[in-house]
Order: structure tokens, then sequence, then C-alpha cells
């Protein structure tokens, strides 16, 4: 009787979450009790999506409101901290960038008061990049990237994070290539893991290595046990659709090293199992020219 009764409650409160919310502009969804998610588009920024490509994680902790990800734009933002006060009762109060990606970041100016937190490795790199970063995106999305004309649009984090916790947080840091790590988050028995998993579809390797992200993949198996996954892109998921993603990535380097060791120059590498998934006529061609890259410097290295 007790779980039908909680279990109502939260059905409640999800459907007035949700109105509420929708009322901003955005609709944050509730994953689990405090925590709630606003879902990406799948595929890679353009202007139907409005760069909203990345899944947003909303967390409330005591009188603490957690952000993993602000958005794509300072409008965005702004949408999402009326949505975020809405539905959990307060403003944020701290902000997590877990990697490089305009996407995720570029609506920080929406939230002056928060606490701004991310590996030293992504600040260094926003520091670099960002002014790069906003006008690609800019380009990329259209009008619906004209917030990103405004003063002060890029806001960078200031506080570093530093050991295995931040604030309710267990977290860890992998690596999507070389010198660019990603955190990854867990919490109540959910883990946070943008920038390595795309549920339910093949991941876009844009910015990564390969060899990098398998490795990675591995860690995150070991780190998520017992827990559900919020990736980069699609619904929540269980250890299932980490081993899912690894299969493609083997899969896909293995056909290209064959094609490789056989003398063949880049040309189309069909995964046939894999070709009903949303992203693969978009992004598998482009996994397959990154791919072919990395491993023909390794072969001819």
């Amino acid at each position: 009787m007790r779980r039908v009764l909680g279990a109502l409650l939260l059905l409640a409160a999800a459907l007035c979450a949700g109105r509420a919310s929708a009322d901003c502009g955005v609709v944050l969804e509730p994953v689990a009790t405090g925590i709630w998610r606003v879902p990406a588009a799948r595929g890679r920024p353009d202007a139907a999506n409005g760069g909203l490509t990345i899944q947003l994680v909303l967390v409330r902790e005591g009188r603490r409101l957690w952000l993993v990800g602000s958005g794509p734009t300072p409008a965005f933002g702004r949408a999402l901290a009326c949505a975020a006060r809405q539905a959990a009762g307060g403003p944020v109060t701290d902000l997590v960038n877990t990697h490089v990606a305009p996407e995720l970041s570029l609506g920080n100016s929406a939230f002056p008061r928060a606490r701004l937190w991310a590996l030293p490795e992504v600040i260094a790199a926003m520091h670099e990049r960002c002014g790069a970063c906003l006008a690609s995106l800019r380009d990329q999305v259209g009008r619906a990237g004209a917030s990103l004309d405004e003063r002060d649009a890029i806001q960078l984090p200031r506080r570093a994070v530093r050991g295995p916790r931040l604030g309710p947080f267990e977290v860890l840091a992998l690596a999507r290539q070389p010198g660019e790590p990603t955190l990854v988050l867990r919490h109540r028995g959910i883990v946070i893991a943008q920038g390595l998993l795309w549920a339910g579809d093949v991941p876009d390797l844009y910015g990564t290595n390969s060899a990098s992200l398998l490795d990675s993949l591995e860690r995150l198996d070991r780190f998520a046990a017992g827990a559900r996954l919020l990736g980069q892109q699609g619904e929540l998921a269980d250890a299932g659709a980490i081993d899912a993603q690894r299969r493609y990535l083997l899969a896909l380097r293995g056909a290209i090293h064959a094609r490789l060791a056989a003398g063949e120059v880049q040309g189309e590498v069909p995964l046939p199992g894999y070709a009903g998934m949303p992203g693969y006529a978009q992004l598998h061609p482009l996994n397959v020219q990154r791919v072919w890259r990395e491993l023909e410097s390794e072969l001819f290295r």
C-alpha cells in the first residue's frame, strides 16, 4: 500500500512539475524524487532543435539545487532557470559543466548567483575555445542563437572539481580523448554520463578518440554498477546501454581496421546491425571518417 501511495504521489508531483516548467518554455521531466531531466534532441545542433542536443539534469539536495549543464544559449538558460524554480521551489545554487561543449554551457550566464563547477582541464579548455565555440553554435542554430550575441554571453566556471565527491555526488573523471575528460556524477542510484553515452542510438564521436572512449566505457560500467544512467542523449537506461555502445565501437573499429589492412582507401563502412538506430544516417558516416583517421595514424605511425 505504501509503495502504491508513494508512486501516486510521485506521479502527481511529476504532472504538476511538468505543467509548471512548461509555462517557462522548458519541460523538466521527473526521473526520481528530487531529480529531473531536460530531454535532448537526437543528432547534432541545428535550427530545428535550437542546439538542445545534450540532456540536462536538475538535482535537489537539501537547500541546494544542482544543475548539470545550462543549455545552448542565454535565452534557453533563462527559461531553464524559471522552470527549475517552479519545479524545485528555489533558485539554482550550483551549476556543473561536465565537459567542453557549447550546447552544454552557453546558458551559464542565466545563473549569475550560482557556483559554477568544472574539472580543471575543462576550465582551461573553455577559456581557450569558448569564443570560437559560440560563433560555431550560432551559425549552426540560426535564429535560435540570437541571444548568443548578448554582451557577456560566455560565463566560465571558476570552481575546480577535485577529489571523489562534489556536494551530494560521487564523481569520476573519464576521458573522451587524451587530455579531454568529462565528469560523471552519481547520486541516488542515478548516474549522469554526459559526453559518454547515447542510449538507444549510435554515439556522436565528434571530439572523442574511440580507444579512449572504449576504456572510459569500461570504467563507467564499473562506476555505474547497480544504477541507471542518463547519457548525452536518450532515455533513462540501464547498463545494457553501455554494452550496446561498446559493441558499436568495437564493430566500427574492427571493420575499418580490416579495410586498412587490405589496403583500401577510405569509403563507406556500413554496419547493417545498427542501421535502424535514429542517428545512424547522420552520425555513422561522420564516425567512420573520424575512426578511419585514428586507425590510419596508428597503423602507419
